[in-house]
């Protein structure tokens, strides 16, 4: 889900561009400590930021006042049901027979405002936990969930709204057998300047971020899908507002990104940069792989991973060139959101606004077009893709003047 204001996301293509490739790497190292018990906020240009430890926080809420995004730690180990025998007013008679079979919620990788508490949203304007009201521009609750949080005491959980003038949320929560029931009002305007507001069912809310200004990369566990099933994987998101390149296989001294497609996803780099080997058990580094990370600000980073140490000290080793600061940039395409993703027969593309004449095209990693539409007036876009090979594809959207790249997962 996206914020249900008018959100643009795009790509930002350089007009002119200030030279930097000339400047040297520099060697950094991440480490997460023994069996990943940290998380790493790291500055392309200045650094390691801070270091949080990862169990300290239980779910987070994303700070834009206009954003209903919201996240479980389940890279720690926190666990979501949605509740699938009533809504809410299901609270009283909240019963957790057969919930073994009951589907987990995990956050999207790809979106830190599509969180787990996100994923049954059905676009504007439901966002999964609740329904966007145009009356009072609040998001209302309309659904409850079980949540095991990292102390491990199973709770039953309701947001019951989103104060959106106020940038608040009011939640609920209880023991199951209805014991220590509390009603919390947490107020995120304090965090506006990070990217996120962390909580704990324990201690409250959490100051885990840096400023959202101060960093680029995060350094993290998380869960992902990992051939259709999800599966906790240690590796690399980007901050929103910063899109990624790609490029591979490369020289080392490669810098000339300008032709590679810049995505806004935050998992592009991932974890699968780097692979074990099932012989020596040691981690295995990606040859001539780069990533080129841009900032809001145009400036663009070089990063190449040179080492993974495994669980021992959880600690990556990279490199960091800064090749190239923007000047100037082209007016932003409106795209809001592209959903479901992954997708199986069909995807559909939401605007902010109307992009007649545009064309929309499918291509796999290899650059084949698999996929074309011509755009209309609507705002909203549905694509057929039953017959296409699961795998990873690039949607390219361009109007000209304008251009914007999504991954698409087919399953």
């Amino acid at each position: 889900m996206k914020t249900f204001n008018a959100l643009t996301i795009s790509v930002i293509f350089l007009i002119s561009l200030i030279s930097a490739g000339t400047k040297a790497q520099t060697t950094y190292t991440a480490s997460m400590g023994n069996q990943y018990v940290n998380e790493v906020f790291f500055s392309l240009s200045d650094g390691e930021v801070k270091v949080s430890p990862r169990n300290i926080w239980d779910i987070a809420f994303y700070s834009n006042a206009f954003s209903a995004g919201i996240v479980i730690n389940d890279g720690a180990g926190v666990v979501l049901y949605t509740y699938p025998n009533a809504a809410i007013s299901g609270w009283e008679s909240f019963d957790t027979t057969g919930m073994a079979s009951w589907n987990k919620m995990y956050n999207d990788a790809a979106d830190f405002e599509n969180g787990a508490f996100n994923r049954n949203a059905l676009g504007h304007p439901d966002y999964g936990w609740g329904v966007y009201s145009m009356t009072t521009h609040n998001v209302v609750g309309d659904s409850i969930y079980l949540i095991k949080p990292l102390d491990g005491v199973y709770r039953k959980l309701q947001i019951i709204r989103k104060i959106s003038t106020e940038n608040k949320y009011v939640i609920r929560y209880a023991n199951l057998d209805g014991s220590n029931d509390q009603t919390d009002t947490l107020n995120v305007t304090p965090y506006n300047d990070r990217q996120m507001m962390a909580f704990s069912f324990t201690t409250g809310i959490v100051d885990r971020e840096p400023l959202a200004a101060d960093w680029d990369l995060l350094f993290t566990r998380y869960n992902t899908l990992v051939q259709s099933t999800y599966y906790p994987v240690n590796g690399v998101l980007t901050k929103k507002g910063n899109t990624v390149a790609q490029a591979h296989p490369v020289t080392p001294d490669f810098t000339d990104y300008t032709d590679l497609d810049f995505f806004p996803e935050a998992d592009v780099i991932g974890h699968d940069w780097k692979t074990i080997n099932m012989t020596t058990f040691q981690w295995e580094i990606t040859d001539s792989l780069a990533y080129f990370v841009q900032n809001a600000a145009g400036s663009v980073y070089k990063v190449v991973f040179e080492a993974f140490s495994g669980s021992g000290t959880g600690t990556s080793t990279f490199s960091v060139q800064k090749v190239a600061t923007a000047s100037a940039s082209f007016d932003k395409i409106p795209v809001a959101k592209v959903y479901p993703n992954p997708a199986s027969d069909v995807f559909k593309l939401e605007l902010n606004e109307s992009l007649n004449g545009a064309v929309a095209g499918l291509y796999d990693l290899s650059g084949r077009l698999v996929r074309e539409q011509l755009l209309d007036n609507s705002l909203l876009h549905e694509f057929q893709i039953s017959g296409i090979d699961p795998g990873t594809y690039v949607l390219k959207i361009n109007d000209k003047a304008r251009n914007s790249a999504f991954k698409v997962v087919v399953k």
